[in-house]
């Protein structure tokens, strides 16, 4: 099973206006589209989501062949599923804290 990296990563920030600011005029991140939930920033060629939460989670994002037979190989390594969008969209949690979606684009 390939995991292919998408360029997208999104982290749950706390100050959500004035973080927002930070990225955009102090690190010239290049603002897409913005709500009161979600701020899509890109710099480069990967896309950052700053989320208002105070969660503070950081989220990468891999593209698989299939979101079912992946599923099965991280729970098998000890990752845990903490959200499902759909059947082609899953949020998981790995043992280790680190936190990503996978999705499958077939």
């Amino acid at each position: 099973m390939k995991f292919e990296f998408s360029p997208h990563i999104a982290f749950q920030v706390k100050d959500y206006d004035k973080a927002v600011s930070f990225y955009k005029d102090v690190l010239g991140m290049e603002e897409i589209s913005s709500s009161a939930a979600e701020t899509h920033l890109k710099c480069g060629p990967i896309n950052f989501y700053a989320e208002n939460s105070d969660g503070g989670f950081t989220f990468f994002e891999f593209k698989v062949e299939s979101v079912a037979k992946a599923g099965e190989i991280l729970e098998s390594h000890g990752c845990r599923v903490t959200h499902t969008y759909n059947e082609k969209s899953v949020m998981f949690a790995d043992p280790y804290g680190m936190r990503f979606h996978i999705w499958e684009s077939n």
